[in-house]
C-alpha cells in the first residue's frame, strides 16, 4: 500500500485549484487548440480571436472542473469531507475566476451542475465506445457544434488526452489523506 500525505482541507483545495489553473494556462489552451484543430485565429489568421480563444478556454474550464469534481467524488469516501472539500473548492474557483463575471454563485453552481449532467450522460450512453471516447465526443460537440465531423483518430487523441488528465488527477488525489 502506498503511503499518503496528511493534508488539510484548505491545502487540498489549493492543490485542486492549482491543478485547474495549470491546465488552463495560455500554453495549455493553445496546445489543445493545435491538437484538436480548433482555429483560434481571426478572419485573416493573423492574430488570436478573443471570441474563439474564449470559447475553447470555457470548454476546457468546464471539462477540467468536471474531471476534478468527478475524481473527488470517486476518491473521497467520507461524504461529509467530500461535501466540505467540494464546497470549499467551488468557493475558491468562484472567488478567483467567476465572481468578476457578475453571475451569482448559485446561478454558476446550477450552470455547472447542468454541464456535469451533460458530460455524465454522455459517458453513460449505451455504446460500444469507451466512456472516455464518449466524453471526447461531447467535448468536440460542445466545441465544434453538431455539424462538424471530426476524424475518428482525432477524437481518439482527444480521449487519450482527457484520459491522461483524469489518470494524473486521480493519482494525485490518492496521494493525500485529507484531515
Amino acid at each position: 500500500m502506498e503511503s499518503t500525505v496528511k493534508i488539510s482541507k484548505e491545502d487540498f483545495v489549493d492543490t485542486l485549484y492549482l491543478w485547474l489553473s495549470e491546465h488552463l494556462t495560455e500554453k495549455e489552451v493553445k496546445a489543445m487548440a493545435d491538437e484538436v484543430g480548433f482555429n483560434t485565429k481571426g478572419l485573416f489568421r493573423i492574430k488570436v480571436s478573443k471570441k474563439l480563444y474564449s470559447k475553447l478556454y470555457i470548454e476546457l474550464f468546464t471539462l477540467n472542473m468536471y474531471l476534478i469534481v468527478s475524481s473527488c467524488e470517486a476518491v473521497i469516501e467520507d461524504e461529509d469531507k467530500k461535501k466540505n472539500v467540494l464546497d470549499m473548492f467551488y468557493n475558491t474557483v468562484f472567488e478567483k475566476n467567476i465572481k468578476v463575471s457578475g453571475i451569482s454563485y448559485n446561478k454558476w453552481l446550477n450552470l455547472m451542475e447542468l454541464i456535469y449532467d451533460e458530460y455524465g450522460k454522455a459517458t453513460e450512453e449505451a455504446s460500444l465506445l469507451s466512456p472516455l471516447l464518449l466524453l471526447a465526443n461531447r467535448f468536440c460537440k460542445n466545441l465544434f457544434g453538431d455539424k462538424m465531423k471530426l476524424d475518428s483518430s482525432l477524437k481518439f487523441e482527444i480521449s487519450m488526452r482527457i484520459g491522461g488528465m483524469a489518470k494524473q488527477l486521480s493519482k494525485t488525489l490518492h496521494e493525500y489523506d485529507i484531515d
